[in-house]
């Protein structure tokens, strides 16, 4: 089934059973009001171990599921931090169903009617809130129905009589209803949680190169630190000569090439760099947390370099200029539009020049412990 996901849809897969906070409340109280109604009427000192363990349990899950609600609100995510919370939740859901399923079977070796009642109704209310909350990951839904469920049955089936093999019969029936309940409600939640991905990704990138766009830009730049002894530095650029590709090999070379762009700058910068295309061929790239000015003038020089390379379109091999201009600021007073204001200037000037890397730093700007590599 995960080899089916991607990572962003497994991600928020796990992050929905943080939804289950008022269903395991009610189904922790209901296990204990059961289960010491069961204990008072049958005295089994099983109906009260399985009741305190189901309690427990249900406890436990309660307390995981708010630190699990929290740290999604806290903190990125990511893939092994969902496995680790999917197997825990897993582990305490199993916990649960093994005790509704113990106090249920212990409930069906006597013949007290009224009990019987109750336990079926705790039986079928928790598989029913498991097919509902947790199909989102169906492999816990589908064990846990089955632990709770098959137990039972086949205790139902060992009275022998007729009301008893029906009742059996529609344990039966309910089971894989349940399990197809579960792959119903795990494909439609996937469909809506891709469909919700897309459109969020279609939001927030450039579908001819890939990249960010300004609104994921000014995202990204509202959750850089604002450390005071860091710089963000902001890079601008557009290419030289890409009118005379458009004229000579058409438009659709031209949005080849710029397709090739976007790719080579996925493929070359590390996080937590973003390139961000802001139209035409005009992009920018931004470059938090820098240490030392040194580190800009790298990158600078690596996008140049890079992005100079020929590329290969429409069976021709075709080189394009960078005229690019960064700026940088004290990562607690840096302003984006400022800087890409300052940044596009210093592209002008370096292209009036034909073409390379300039650089453009405010003289109000003091960058105290900061200096730049000679």
């Amino acid at each position: 089934m995960r080899d089916r996901e991607t990572d962003e849809v497994f991600k928020t897969l796990v992050s929905e059973l943080t939804s289950t906070i008022a269903p395991t409340t009610i189904m922790s109280l209901t296990i204990l009001a059961v289960g010491l109604f069961a204990y008072e009427n049958l005295g089994s000192a099983g109906l009260m171990l399985a009741t305190i363990s189901g309690s427990l349990a249900s406890l436990a899950k309660l307390v995981v599921t708010m630190a699990h609600r929290h740290s999604n609100a806290t903190k990125s995510v990511t893939v092994e931090d969902a496995a680790r919370w999917e197997m825990v939740h897993g582990l305490l859901t199993f916990v649960i169903a093994a005790s509704v399923g113990s106090l249920v079977t212990v409930v069906f070796t006597y013949r007290d009617l009224s009990v019987q009642v109750l336990a079926t109704a705790l039986l079928f209310g928790y598989s029913a809130g498991v097919a509902v909350r947790v199909s989102v990951r169906p492999w816990i839904a589908a064990t846990a129905i089955l632990i709770a469920g098959l137990p039972t049955t086949i205790a139902i089936m060992l009275y022998g009589d007729t009301a008893h093999w029906i009742m059996a019969g529609m344990c039966v029936a309910f089971l894989v209803a349940a399990m197809q309940s579960v792959r119903h409600v795990y494909s439609t939640a996937t469909r809506q949680i891709c469909l919700r991905l897309e459109m969020e990704h279609q939001a927030r990138h450039d579908p001819l190169t890939g990249l960010r766009n300004r609104t994921a830009l000014s995202e990204a730049f509202k959750t850089v630190s604002r450390a005071e002894d860091t710089l963000t530095c902001v890079h601008c650029f557009d290419l030289d000569g890409f009118k005379s590709v458009n004229d000579r090999f058409g438009h659709a070379a031209g949005d080849e090439l710029l397709a090739a762009i976007g790719l080579r700058l996925r493929e070359n910068l590390d996080q937590p760099n973003i390139a961000v295309r802001v139209g035409g061929d005009e992009f920018v790239i931004l470059q938090p947390g820098v240490r030392q000015t040194v580190e800009a003038d790298v990158l600078a020089s690596k996008i140049v370099d890079v992005l100079s390379q020929p590329y290969g379109i429409s069976g021709e091999e075709i080189a394009i200029g960078i005229s690019l201009g960064y700026t940088m600021a004290l990562s607690g007073s840096a302003k984006l539009e400022a800087m890409m204001a300052i940044a596009d200037k210093a592209s002008y000037r370096v292209k009036r020049n034909g073409g390379g890397i300039d650089r453009e730093i405010p003289a109000t700007l003091d960058l105290g412990p900061f200096s730049f590599a000679a």
